[in-house]
């Protein structure tokens, strides 16, 4: 009977830390790559979406799913001083901009023991130890491990008049956490953070986005 309300209180104990850790604001950190061949962004730096082959013939779910990449990047690019292309006084966009993505959904982490779905014989798991020294087991039970994904993005800005490439950057984000409408924006945030002069090679980026 000790050992059942130790284990509860302990339950308890920890389902207020998870609780309160469920507020405030949370890190979404990436992997980004950039490299810029720009100086200082020209006052006229209107831009265009340039569709990849690929890209050109998409409908239903993929479609809208391009569409809503393409509006979380224009926010961004609108942060970092772009100016969307006017369709009003018809002139050309100065650069154009490609943009990639890829979301991959892993059924666990890498960081997790598929040999141990009942947490047999890993210490500190699945079982406590009260203050006089007494091992009190929790209910031993098959583990649910929330799936793992990586997800990367890429813009390449082109100079619309010649074609160079004038900046090029990636993010790459690995995690739990399953809601890309929040953390996508997060990595075009990261991947675009320091244009037009960013620090040129890898480095991590970190972005704080609500809960």
């Amino acid at each position: 009977m000790k050992n059942a309300k130790c284990a509860s209180l302990f339950l308890a104990v920890f389902l207020s830390a998870s609780l309160a850790g469920c507020s405030g604001l949370r890190i979404v950190d990436s992997q980004v790559a950039a490299f810029s061949k720009i100086e200082a962004l020209p006052a006229s730096a209107s831009w265009r979406f340039e569709r990849l082959p690929s890209q050109l013939k998409l409908t239903g779910a993929l479609a809208l799913r391009q569409a809503a990449l393409e509006a979380m990047a224009a926010k961004e690019l609108a942060k970092a001083g772009f100016q969307p292309e006017s369709q009003k006084d018809g002139a050309a966009a100065r650069f154009n901009v490609q943009l990639t993505a890829r979301i991959q959904r892993q059924e666990r982490s890498p960081f997790d023991d598929p040999w141990d779905r009942y947490g047999i014989g890993f210490p500190g798991r699945d079982y406590i130890v009260s203050g006089n020294g007494k091992v009190i087991y929790l209910p031993v039970l098959p583990r649910v491990e929330p799936p793992w994904f990586i997800r990367e993005v890429g813009l390449i800005i082109r100079d619309a008049g010649d074609g160079r490439v004038v900046y090029e950057t990636s993010a790459k984000h690995e995690g739990r956490w399953a809601d890309d409408e929040a953390v996508l924006p997060a990595m075009f945030a990261a991947a675009l953070q320091g244009f037009p002069k960013p620090p040129e090679g890898q480095r991590m980026v970190t972005i704080e986005i609500p809960r």
